[in-house]
């Protein structure tokens, strides 16, 4: 099933899930940064967000040890069990995600920019692996064939992991990587807002606008 999960401000994620457009909300330290930037803490600025809305809230654990992951995701799960861990695509973060997933959490494993790094993502039972599309392009690499690499890799072994490809910075890059087989997209509010912007879409709809003020109508006014 595709999904899109959202990224921003506290109001604009609760905004947007409590209108049932998106299927999660992620977060990383930049955005834990900003939604603590006025000085309350992480842990009563999650708790507050999770109260509002009824999706998973992901929420990037620091680490860096297996035992500090454990520690980290045991604090988070006492606050709502809306919580689903994210961590990093190294051993400890793998490691870590693999007892969590035992513990039956949905781990997302982030960072991933390569073929064995969502291998190994998989064999750990990770729910979702995190590729970033807009800074893996950056750095030259073919996104768009890792991710169709990825998503064939687990097709064949009939995997159940799925692929969130995050850093989706426009909808152009959001077409592709979808058809490029990943079924879940991370992105920015901003991004999400521009997803249904068509020049051509706009054209119809003023047309319809301009036939809609000559029809005599009642529609949804009160007798």
């Amino acid at each position: 099933m595709m999904e899109i999960w959202i990224e921003g401000t506290p109001e604009q994620v609760i905004q947007v899930a409590n209108e049932g457009l998106v299927d999660a909300i992620a977060t990383n330290p930049s955005i834990m940064a900003q939604w603590t930037a006025n000085g309350e803490s992480l842990e009563s600025v999650v708790a507050r967000v999770c109260a509002a809305v009824d999706v998973p809230v992901f929420v990037q654990l620091h680490g860096p040890t297996v035992m500090d992951y454990l520690r980290e995701m045991k604090s988070l799960r006492a606050i709502s069990k809306q919580i689903q861990p994210k961590l990093v695509a190294t051993h400890a973060g793998i490691a870590a995600g693999r007892q969590l997933a035992a513990q039956g959490a949905k781990p997302l494993i982030t960072t991933i920019a390569t073929v064995s790094q969502a291998f190994l993502a998989a064999r750990a039972g990770a729910a979702y692996i995190a590729p970033y599309v807009g800074r893996i392009e950056d750095a030259g690499v073919d996104v768009y064939q890792l991710v169709a690499d990825i998503a064939t890799m687990y097709e064949r072994h009939q995997v159940k992991t799925q692929i969130a490809a995050a850093s989706v910075r426009s909808p152009e890059q959001a077409e592709k990587v979808l058809l490029a087989g990943a079924p879940i997209l991370v992105m920015q509010h901003e991004v999400f807002m521009q997803l249904l912007d068509s020049g051509l879409s706009q054209n119809w709809m003023a047309r319809f606008e301009e036939n809609w003020e000559q029809i005599p109508h009642r529609l949804g006014q009160e007798k």
